[in-house]
């Protein structure tokens, strides 16, 4: 076999015998550049992604800063989750005048939700080959989530000259005409690739904009149905997520954590005076964004959003309640560092102090009060009716817990697991506890504000009352994006009402829960 073989069947996708007649080349020259090359992107696209790796890093080693062996390289370390060496490969292949290595990183960004860095890699992109529509409708998704709406509205109308069939260019239209408040607009862009895209994560995104649109325009029950649709193709796209049980956010996770805190006695718990940041948490949906951007235009909070800094610094305990009550000094201190570390990496923290929002460390209050015994806690509160509808309208990104939400049924057991849990955390371990109600947040915006500050022992800033001008300029990363950037509205409150007859299967649990809060 030769070299020149091994490319011909790769020309023409034949990859496990491109991979073997690569593979015999390396047998007698092993650090064989092209042939290493050409046996990792056959790896690669046959699934083998660590062989895939070990080929490309002998590629690399053989012929240093070659950008198509950078950018495969690259491939393989995202598929692997290696994704700071991602970042670094898909850049290098870049610089190096590859535009696939700023697509690349642009996609990677935009999947990890930082729109910012997202339209950086794709304007580096258009630096390169300004008439790729592939990187016009990037930086176009990019800057609508900035809302920079006319500079997103000029890439997508770009993207669509070159490319009239770019789904992610008329995608962005649609959430354009959303904004707006044209949803005849939105549900046309969107509708088109609906019915066209080959693309299941597409149509899901088209489908779910056709429900936004629909909602908007008052349609309950075509709204539902369209969201009921996008959900379906969803969850079938990720049903691996439904059955990974040993994850802590997973229904069985949250369960053993209940378990755990219904027999610990916390009393022998030790108390500490270590430096702990303010945890903001609640049920996704319950207004946690709306509640962060108030806070971090307060000049004295730095606000960390939707970032698993907790979990990620004590991944054995997150999944082993138990092993909570066997940490010693030791081991907690190794947990703070690590916690402190990862912030500092992301936020300059100075004397300010550190709210820490992500909604879903109402799991982790155990962990909490373990680590940081001294730590205050905002508990976001909304109906139970209104945050489960709106759970099943959102498009998540797609873990063990947000998988729960593409179900009805799933949602609302899901939501009586954590809230049963966050409650008896609330109950038992002694946590400071302040709680915000979003209902209250949207009819008595000043209230709520001066109560937060007097909890967190701040004065409250008038600034807090104009956070949307500080939300404009920062890249928000959740589905609450495009609301918490609008003046505070009440259209969200009682939602749940004109979707009562498709909500029937789960009333009677959330109209238990809704008593049970107060609603």
């Amino acid at each position: 076999m030769s070299v020149q073989a091994a490319q011909a069947f790769l020309a023409r996708r034949d990859f496990a015998s491109a991979k073997q007649a690569a593979e015999a080349v390396l047998r007698e020259r092993p650090s064989d550049a092209q042939a290493n090359q050409i046996a990792g992107i056959a790896a690669l696209e046959m699934g083998e992604v660590e062989t895939a790796k070990q080929h490309l890093r002998r590629a690399d080693a053989a012929a240093p800063g070659q950008p198509h062996i950078l950018n495969a390289l690259g491939v393989a370390c995202r598929r692997l989750g290696e994704l700071t060496e991602a970042r670094r490969l898909f850049a290098r292949s870049g610089q190096r005048g590859l535009i696939d290595g700023w697509r690349n990183l642009g996609n990677l960004e935009a999947n990890a939700g930082e729109a910012i860095a997202t339209s950086r890699a794709y304007e580096k992109a258009l630096k390169l080959r300004y008439d790729d529509a592939v990187s016009h409708a990037g930086l176009a998704q990019a800057l609508e989530l900035l809302h920079k709406a006319d500079l997103a509205r000029d890439h997508a109308a770009k993207a669509l000259a070159l490319d009239p069939s770019n789904e992610i260019a008329e995608l962005t239209l649609a959430n354009l005409a959303m904004r707006d408040g044209n949803v005849d607009e939105a549900e046309r862009f969107a509708g088109s690739v609906a019915k066209r895209t080959r693309s299941p994560v597409n149509q899901a995104l088209a489908w779910g904009i056709v429900g936004d649109a629909r909602d908007r325009g008052g349609d309950a029950a075509e709204a539902f149905a369209a969201f009921a649709e996008a959900n379906r193709i969803l969850l079938s796209l990720n049903q691996a997520h439904l059955g990974a049980a040993h994850l802590p956010y997973h229904p069985e996770g949250v369960a053993r954590m209940r378990a755990f805190v219904e027999r610990e006695n916390f009393s022998p718990w030790p108390q500490s005076e270590a430096p702990a940041p303010v945890f903001l948490v609640g049920f996704p949906r319950s207004g946690t964004t709306l509640l962060e951007q108030i806070l971090s235009a307060h000049s004295q909070l730095v606000c960390i959003e939707e970032r698993e800094h907790l979990a990620q610094s004590a991944l054995d305990v997150a999944a082993h309640p138990e092993r909570l009550a066997t940490l010693d000094d030791a081991a907690i201190e190794a947990i703070r560092g690590e916690y402190w570390r990862r912030v500092r990496a992301e936020v300059k923290v100075g004397k300010w102090q550190v709210v820490d929002k992500l909604p879903l460390n109402i799991i982790f209050l155990p962990l909490i009060r373990r680590v940081f015994p001294g730590a205050k806690i905002l508990l976001a509160l909304r109906d139970p009716r209104d945050v489960v509808l709106s759970c099943f309208q959102q498009r998540f990104g797609i873990n063990a817990a947000m998988v729960q939400f593409l179900d009805l049924g799933l949602a609302a057991a899901y939501y009586d697991n954590v809230m049963s849990l966050g409650l008896l955390c609330r109950e038992r371990l002694g946590l400071p506890v302040h709680e915000v109600r979003y209902e209250s947040v949207v009819g008595d915006l000043e209230g709520v504000a001066r109560g937060v500050t007097q909890f967190l022992g701040l004065d409250f800033e008038p600034g807090m009352l104009a956070f949307r001008e500080a939300a404009l300029k920062r890249n928000i990363n959740t589905p609450s994006a495009r609301q918490v950037v609008q003046p505070v509205y009440s259209r969200s409150l009682g939602r749940w009402r004109r979707y009562e007859t498709q909500l029937q299967p789960v009333l009677p649990l959330l109209n238990q829960w809704a008593a049970r809060l107060g609603y």
